[in-house]
């Protein structure tokens, strides 16, 4: 009988102490019981109503870290610090700095009332900004000529294009370095020549060839004149950076030389373009010298697929190559709960894996039937005044959901 009926029955003075085995509805012992686990959403089925078995999850060992006994002692910044060594300067002397006149009492006190009521004026054009800090910490110099070596600007470079100036480090997209930039050289009143060089630091593509890619060379510009003077060895290609392979380092090198010379780099096929900088430079380093330097960063976007193509190349993925992880021997009844579909995924190829799931996003997405709209934002007015200013923002440069819909730069 049950509970209640025993409950019923037996009066309370007449009940044992402690509760008799009562009858209870036999309830089998089940080894691979999935628990609550088997219950879960997952991201290819509905909600599973039926038994699933235990499934162990993968366990993620500890790495083993051999601790030199002599250095564990030591911060991370003297770790990380590196012997210093002098820096030889390949270039030519630095400009003397133009001696600053003290200014009186007066002078100081009129200053700071027009900096406060936002009236004083300042020419960009004079004040000094060169800083190689810049350069040092990316590498720009040990890339290009090798360790502990560097020069000075002494000679004015400006690189244009159009409304975006080439400064130090600054990130420009790839579509806006299409078409050639407008570059202006100072002249130094003594005659002779000078050679332009855009290198891009970080696009060589060639496994068996080592060197960087330059995209441009001009050389033997007189002093004075434009570009278009010059020599044009190499024509202009924009920077390809390639897709997975994160931001490249581009610059702009000038080089000044009193007669013309002959850097015997002709052709502007792909392969012609990978050139070792360093062993260019060492082979002509009692003609040419450096005066000046300017480099950007950028990254892919759909233009480097269409320069590649109209070069006959295909565009390449690259992809970084994570450690395996660490996975338990499959097995038939495992102990930890765990939907069937995760743990058999856990031992697939996981490109497999992302394939199925790309290919079910597009398929969600019908990109076939989906049509750019002619205006980005049609009702701009009363959105400028309702949205906030970060969502207005980003609805117009169309980052949000839909942006995979109009920009799709896979396929």
């Amino acid at each position: 009988m049950s509970a209640a009926q025993y409950a019923r029955l037996v009066p309370k003075k007449y009940r044992s102490r402690t509760l008799p085995k009562i009858d209870r509805p036999w309830r089998p012992r089940v080894i691979a019981w999935a628990g609550p686990a088997a219950f879960y959403p997952n991201r290819f089925y509905e909600i599973d109503k039926w038994y699933k078995a235990r499934i162990d999850k993968p366990e993620r060992l500890p790495e083993m870290h051999i601790i030199d006994p002599a250095e564990h002692m030591k911060s991370l910044q003297e770790l990380m610090q590196k012997p210093e060594t002098e820096s030889i300067n390949i270039g030519f002397a630095k400009k003397e700095a133009t001696v600053k006149s003290d200014k009186s009492e007066k002078d100081r006190v009129e200053l700071e009332r027009k900096s406060r009521h936002m009236q004083l004026k300042i020419d960009i054009d004079s004040v000094d900004v060169e800083n190689l800090s810049v350069y040092r910490h990316f590498q720009v110099f040990d890339h290009l000529f090798g360790e502990n070596v560097f020069f000075e600007n002494v000679q004015k470079l400006e690189v244009d294009y159009q409304d975006n100036i080439v400064h130090s480090g600054n990130i420009l997209t790839a579509n806006s370095t299409v078409t050639r930039p407008e570059v202006s050289i100072q002249s130094v009143g003594k005659g002779g020549f000078n050679t332009l060089l855009m290198v891009n630091l970080d696009g060589n593509g060639f496994e068996e060839k080592n060197g960087e890619l330059i995209h441009w060379m001009v050389s033997n510009i007189p002093d004075g004149e434009e570009v278009t003077k010059g020599r044009e060895d190499i024509e202009y290609l924009q920077p390809l950076p390639f897709y997975g392979t994160g931001y490249h380092r581009v610059a702009f090198v000038l080089f000044r030389h009193s007669q013309p010379v002959d850097l015997k780099i002709n052709g502007s096929t792909f392969e012609n373009r990978i050139q070792s900088i360093s062993e260019l430079y060492k082979s002509y380093e009692n003609v040419l010298t450096p005066s000046a330097i300017r480099f950007f960063q950028t990254s892919y976007n759909n233009s480097v697929k269409t320069a590649l193509h109209s070069l006959g190349l295909k565009s390449p993925l690259y992809e970084y190559e994570y450690r395996p992880a660490l996975k338990p021997a499959q097995r038939e009844f495992p102990e930890k709960p765990q939907p069937f579909d995760l743990y058999l995924d856990m031992y697939r190829d996981p490109k497999e894996v992302e394939k199925e799931v790309l290919e079910k996003r597009l398929s969600e997405v019908k990109l076939d039937n989906v049509k750019e709209p002619k205006w980005i934002d049609p009702d701009y007015v009363e959105n400028k005044k309702k949205l906030p200013a970060w969502l207005h923002s980003k609805q117009l440069e169309r980052k949000g959901v839909g942006y995979a819909k109009y920009h799709n730069d896979v396929l």
